[in-house]
């Protein structure tokens, strides 16, 4: 657990984020600054650290070592990234993780109406037949419990065939790569394809009765659609999630007061700048 501070300063890292990340770092570093925060760049000696995403690779690799100092010394790291309820237009902003290891305050004080101001509304049950195996990318703290994801995705088709005969198909995360020359005969790949003029989406093909994830948004997005999601404990799906012994079942969880809360893990950017999302963090940072 942190130390007890008095948070004066916050340091953010806009070099170690990001191409699309400078509207979302002005936006709460404007909240920031109301608070009576000091915002300052690159200052590792900063109370509280604000990170762009947790995966270690590419122009975020650095901000693995921010996230050490800072929890090495019982200081909070706050991180932001891109969304998955509404991708480029809301985002994810949370204490420690942005899966279910994060702390995101999204389960107390909730406007039930949240999830139409968002535009989102529960689909399903999903009429596919085929099961996903969504995989993340191996650099991610997410994945951290998951050291070879071939391995991992492998393990994952041999558990469900015990289960059910439905067509499986892989898919990789479009910047990690896994060893699909190892991958049964009997199963698909599927490339996911990036949407034209998007900065990083590759969109998501909903039609699956089950979606196995271990903790990143396709679970989410498996939970929304109707399709039933299997996944680990720290996935933010979990609450809604079925056990792969119930794969081949229909999938029929009440996510009702699920979307209500997850409802409560992402941020337009006019509702960072507002302090939203520091009301609903603000009791873990004291």
């Amino acid at each position: 657990m942190w130390r007890y501070l008095v948070i004066k300063t916050a340091a953010i890292f806009p070099s170690q984020s990001a191409h699309n990340a400078q509207p979302v770092l002005e936006a709460l570093s404007k909240s920031m600054s109301a608070q009576g925060w000091k915002v300052q760049e690159n200052n590792l000696q900063a109370d509280v650290a604000v990170i762009w995403s947790v995966l270690w690779a590419g122009r975020m690799k650095n901000n693995q070592n921010v996230y050490r100092a800072f929890h090495d010394t019982g200081r909070p790291v706050i991180v932001v990234d891109i969304g998955t309820l509404r991708r480029g237009i809301t985002w994810k902003v949370a204490l420690d993780n942005i899966n279910g290891s994060g702390w995101f305050g999204h389960q107390q004080d909730l406007d039930p109406d949240r999830p139409r101001k968002l535009g989102l509304a529960l689909q399903g049950p999903c009429p596919g037949n085929d099961i996903l195996i969504a995989s993340q990318h191996s650099a991610s703290l997410q994945a951290e419990a998951v050291p070879d994801m071939t391995a991992w995705v492998l393990s994952q088709i041999a558990l469900c065939r015990q289960h059910t005969d439905r067509r499986i198909i892989v898919r990789p995360h479009p910047r990690d790569r896994i060893r699909t020359d190892r991958l049964p005969r009997d199963v698909t790949v599927q490339t996911p394809q990036k949407v034209t003029g998007s900065y990083d989406d590759f969109g998501w093909p909903q039609e699956f009765h089950a979606v196995i994830n271990h903790n990143s948004g396709p679970g989410v997005l498996a939970a929304l659609c109707g399709s039933a999601p299997v996944v680990d404990r720290s996935s933010l799906a979990w609450p809604v999630s079925v056990s792969m012994q119930d794969i081949d079942r229909s999938y029929n969880r009440d996510r009702s007061q699920w979307l209500i809360e997850i409802a409560h893990t992402e941020y337009t950017i006019d509702e960072i700048e507002q302090g939203l999302w520091l009301k609903r963090l603000g009791s873990r940072l004291k």
